[in-house]
Formats: structure tokens, C-alpha cells, sequence
């Protein structure tokens, strides 16, 4: 080849279009960790059922309830 022809083909390739770039890939979106429970206290006063002092499970959620007398004190998450 003749450095005429390869100065030709430079430059029909410089003439063509090129390619256009893909759009780069948007690394994935990590899920949102969970949310933290809210913690409730609840107290519980009934002054005519008295109970013996004791620990007891919760009404709802996980925790610990403490009855003292008329008192019943709730700690959930």
C-alpha cells in the first residue's frame, strides 16, 4: 500500500460518525436497612385488682412487664 491510499483510508475513517458512548450502568440502589424498633413504655394503674409482685411478657412487641400491687409497668419494643 502506498502512503496516498493510507492517507485516504485515515482520513474516511476521521469522516465517519463514531460511535456514541453507551450510557454507563447505574450502580444498584442497596436497600434501605430496616428500622429500628421504637421503644414504649406503658403503665398500667388499676387500683381495684391488686396482683402479687411478679414479671410477666408484654401485651405486644418483645420486652418485659413488671406488676407491683395495682401497678404494671411495660417496657416493648
Amino acid at each position: 500500500m502506498s502512503k496516498d491510499d493510507l492517507t485516504a483510508d485515515l482520513m474516511a475513517d476521521l469522516g465517519r460518525p463514531a460511535a456514541l458512548p453507551s450510557a454507563p450502568v447505574a450502580p444498584a440502589v442497596p436497600p434501605a436497612p430496616p428500622a429500628a424498633p421504637t421503644p414504649a413504655l406503658t403503665v398500667t394503674v388499676t387500683p381495684l385488682r391488686w396482683s402479687l409482685p411478679g414479671l410477666d411478657a408484654t401485651e405486644r412487641g418483645l420486652g418485659i412487664a413488671v406488676k407491683v400491687g395495682p401497678v404494671r409497668l411495660e417496657v416493648a419494643l
